[in-house]
């Protein structure tokens, strides 16, 4: 007798960083508490997301239930590095649950299989990042690696360099339309069923209402009930399930079709960065840009937030409470004055609004414009959090204020890395 398959469960304690981001981000969405594996780009942007939530009353919950073809292992994709930080994106597929929740009452839910997509940093050697400075994950006060691994000094909150690093720098999801076998069979026999049923309801009807009893009565009905339930079945669902099957992944691609535009530029941008900075990706630079989107996406306020330095957005995103990346980017325009490098991307985001009438998801095409100065190595973990004034040498966190606290200087990020300065929303 064949074994059912295990159920595969994501663990918290032995399992991978991987695994414990998932439950951590889940578990966020009941608790708001930030994910411990995330890096402070991700912990800030989820911050401003649970103020938007509660501001709107309404309270969302994801649910992530193993399955798939990668549903109990990391699967490794690209790597690049620098010289003191390495990146892995990973993958597994799951099935993923989004709802939101107004006074109470279920407002809004989806259910799609995906593949939930990390980003994985780690320091190449402990020793090349023992002067870089970072907050303290418990307390958030500003020490060096060398310091924390002896205990933060301002809390006493001992670490270990595994406590800090690795971390999960970038996440989103993609819809998974891959089947495993056992999934293809129960939807087809779901098809079956339901189709059979239908089929012979159908007869039945026929029977009844124009054709009349037929000759052998009530048993020659009966026997083409059941034989027209099994082929009907048979034959009109599996052709269902093939036209469903068909039907939505001609729907995806007319989803994707405004997406092939970005082909290829993906390339041509990495080519033209190298000539400034050899260890530059892409997977970086979008890992970079989408955090910036999101933390711009969900603060009320941008005059003090140091990442930003374009126009008013007119309330662009005041509806959204939920944003997914959808994989897309590519590059519209690259150009490179004195030390300064503008670069203006295309970006297609699948956001959640609520309007306060409905909730509902929609697909954004956005162009974003970034620049930064080149003058400068890029640092490819670089956290918005741990800013040090060029004027006094202060400390201060940029997520909430421009000017230093201590001296009032204007502190221009770019110097550091890439700012966002225009969003215009295309549809």
């Amino acid at each position: 007798m064949k074994e059912n398959p295990q159920k595969i469960i994501w663990s918290r304690s032995g399992g991978s960083l991987f695994e414990k981001f998932a439950i951590n981000l889940e578990e966020y969405t009941t608790t708001g508490e930030a994910p411990k594996g995330g890096d402070q780009y991700i912990r800030y942007a989820l911050k401003l997301q649970q103020e938007r939530l509660q501001k709107k009353k309404v309270s969302m919950q994801y649910s992530f239930t193993p399955r798939g073809h990668f549903a109990d292992k990391d699967l490794d994709c690209r790597r690049w590095s620098d010289a003191r930080y390495t990146s892995q994106m990973k993958c597994r597929s799951c099935a993923m649950e989004r709802t939101i929740f107004k006074n109470g009452k279920k407002e809004y839910a989806n259910r799609k299989n995906i593949n939930f997509y990390q980003t994985v940093t780690n320091v190449n050697a402990p020793q090349l990042a023992e002067n870089t400075t970072y907050n303290c994950p418990s307390c958030g006060g500003v020490s060096t690696f060398a310091q924390l691994q002896t205990g933060c000094p301002y809390c006493g909150t001992c670490f270990r360099m595994s406590d800090i690093f690795p971390v999960v720098s970038n996440y989103y999801f993609l819809e998974d339309m891959g089947m495993t076998p056992e999934e293809g069979k129960a939807r087809m026999a779901k098809f079956m069923v339901v189709t059979g049923i239908l089929f012979s309801i159908y007869m039945l009807f026929k029977f009844l209402f124009f054709d009349g009893m037929p000759e052998g009565g009530p048993i020659a009905i009966l026997f083409t009930l059941l034989l027209s339930g099994v082929l009907g079945g048979v034959v009109l669902g599996w052709l269902l399930f093939t036209f469903s099957l068909f039907g939505k992944l001609i729907w995806e691609a007319g989803r994707s079709v405004p997406m092939l535009s970005l082909l290829g530029s993906g390339t041509q941008f990495v080519n033209l960065m190298k000539r400034y900075s050899p260890e530059f990706s892409f997977e970086y630079f979008s890992n970079k840009v989408t955090s910036l989107l999101k933390a711009i996406i969900f603060t009320d306020d941008l005059s003090d937030l140091a990442i930003y330095e374009g126009a008013s957005l007119d309330g662009m995103f005041d509806d959204v409470i939920d944003v997914f990346y959808t994989g897309a980017m590519g590059l519209k325009n690259f150009r490179v004055e004195g030390n300064l490098c503008f670069v203006t991307a295309t970006v297609f985001l699948d956001n959640l609004y609520d309007n306060g009438e409905k909730i509902y998801q929609r697909r954004n095409k956005y162009t974003i414009q970034v620049k930064r100065d080149l003058s400068h190595p890029i640092d490819m973990h670089f956290s918005i959090q741990r800013l040090q004034c060029k004027n006094c040498g202060a400390s201060f966190d940029a997520t909430k204020e421009k000017h230093c606290p201590s001296c009032g200087s204007a502190y221009h990020l770019d110097y550091e890395d890439w700012v966002v300065t225009r969003i215009e929303k295309i549809n």
